[in-house]
């Protein structure tokens, strides 16, 4: 083909420039949405958009983001628009206010059957699941549960003063993560797994890799956020962020600790548990009606499904893992790399408790603790990223939030915002003893989508301290890092390298 009368050019290669800009086209035509509105935001990638992001490290790019471009600004996942909020007047409404129009999440493919757990539902399936699942942490529940997790933290302890004096040090995260694997299972599941004493237990081993995806894993997902008909093949294939055989792992043990509790009609008759509750929650029951003719007319209600209980249970064993362990390992952090604080916390645990086992009252009055536990959770959140979809299209304060958009809410960049927490990269308990938490604070959330465990999780953690405390106290070594860094990670704030501390003897 000769153009202009001076070059012959094969036909093809004019064909494959033309398909190479019309596909360049196609892959960036909407990337001047925000800023036709006048929304700033960082420059995309052609299909990508800033999915690279969200693929490997979104959590901890939208806060240098957020500094840069402000309370509202906007990303591509793939060539999709997403809205980055960090504004408190505009989450309020979103998060509680107008919930109705903000009401679902919008989260990474997973695998049948987790895709059915609480996190994953939307609307009116949401809504029964959560509804269903919220008797599990009254008061009264939480009450009976913490014998368990005082059984529980005393093996915790036993394990620490095992290893008290090791110049070494100690990684606390194997230790705390193992409890919590072992109060899941206890208050949960009524069973014993005793993984305190083994680190390389199939629990402790399965529910890590499934909150620590494969490069590969990480990469198709940025493959998916730039062609979305690819991730369910993905995931067919077995390159999904959630690894099958850890998701077949504990579908299985959830289907065998529910069959053996069909077969034992004597377990657990009081339903105290999370398991039997959501087993008495999936048997059909008869309910009486009326028909037009106002005749009583009988039907079968089946509020769960097998499959929606195995979900719930697989969410509870693994983020119920990450998340505490997680939490306890940041607190001894800031307990050792402060220990005045330390040594606050251990004398109001003296003063209160004396030698009294922690309960759900007794905690309570921990006042200190707990803002210790809430200014941890201030630097170092477990979520780094919460989401909404919009449900039904809105404005609010001369935004335009237009029905099934993506809103990112960057936690870690609301924390350490400077105009919320004075000094916000230190770390100082006293901030919370007269600052009321507010939707300034998302460390479990905000509004009706918040964490459902945050409850079970401070009880948790209260009663871990206080039984550790008790008897040792964590110490920085020589190479313990000033200031933390962390891995790249689309789940859960960790470190990038495990935080090791020397336990010492309480004097």
């Amino acid at each position: 083909m000769e153009i202009l009368g001076l070059v012959d050019v094969p036909l093809y290669l004019v064909l494959c420039l033309v398909a190479t800009v019309l596909i360049y086209i196609y892959g960036t035509w909407n990337y001047r949405y925000f800023k036709k509105k006048g929304i700033p935001g960082p420059e995309s990638t052609c299909f990508i958009g800033n999915a690279s992001m969200v693929g490997f490290n979104l959590g901890h790019d939208l806060h240098p983001w957020s500094k840069r471009y402000g309370s509202v600004f906007g990303i591509f996942v793939g060539r999709t628009p997403a809205y980055v909020i960090t504004d408190l007047v505009i989450l309020k409404e979103i998060m509680v206010k107008s919930f109705d129009s903000f009401r679902n999440r919008r989260i990474v493919s997973v695998p049948y059957p987790v895709n059915l757990a609480l996190g994953f539902l939307e609307d009116a399936a949401w809504k029964r699941v959560r509804n269903t699942i919220t008797p599990t942490f009254t008061a009264v529940k939480l009450r009976r549960m913490c014998r368990a997790i005082n059984d529980c933290a005393r093996t915790l302890t036993t394990n620490f003063s095992k290893v008290m004096g090791n110049n070494t040090g100690v990684n606390v995260k194997e230790r705390f993560g193992a409890f919590s694997m072992d109060v899941i299972c206890r208050t949960a599941f009524g069973i014993k797994v005793d993984s305190q004493t083994d680190f390389n237990h199939p629990f402790v081993v399965h529910a890590k890799k499934i909150f620590r995806p494969t490069k590969l894993a990480l990469a198709l997902s940025v493959l998916s956020a730039a062609v979305p008909a690819l991730e369910p093949v993905f995931n067919k294939l077995g390159f999904g962020i959630f690894p099958p055989a850890s998701v077949a792992f504990f579908e299985t043990i959830t289907a065998e600790m529910m069959k053996q509790r069909r077969i034992d009609k004597t377990h657990n008759q009081e339903g105290t548990d999370f398991l039997q509750m959501l087993m008495d929650a999936s048997t059909e029951e008869e309910k009486d009606d009326s028909n037009a003719d106002g005749q009583t007319v009988k039907h079968s209600v089946r509020h769960l499904s097998k499959d929606e209980v195995v979900a719930q249970c697989i969410t509870f064993f693994v983020a119920g893992y990450e998340t505490t362990g997680t939490t306890l390992s940041f607190l001894s952090y800031n307990l050792a790399m402060n220990p005045d604080v330390q040594e606050k916390a251990f004398r109001e645990i003296k003063e209160i408790l004396g030698n009294e086992e922690p309960n759900y009252e007794n905690i309570g009055k921990l006042k200190y603790l707990d803002s210790v536990i809430t200014e941890t959770l201030r630097l170092y959140p477990p979520g780094l990223v919460l989401n909404r979809i919009v449900s039904e299209s809105t404005q609010i304060k001369g935004l335009t939030f237009t029905k099934g958009q993506s809103i990112f809410i960057p936690v870690m960049a609301i924390h350490r915002n400077p105009q919320l927490y004075k000094d916000p990269d230190s770390f100082k308990p006293e901030r919370f003893e007269d600052q009321d938490k507010t939707i300034a604070f998302q460390g479990f959330g905000f509004g009706p989508r918040a964490c459902i465990g945050m409850r079970l999780a401070l009880v948790e953690l209260k009663v871990a301290l206080v039984n550790v405390l008790r008897a040792v106290k964590f110490d920085r070594l020589p190479d313990t890092p000033e200031v933390l860094t962390f891995a790249q990670s689309p789940f859960f704030l960790r470190t990038d390298m495990d935080i090791i501390l020397k336990v010492s003897p309480r004097c």
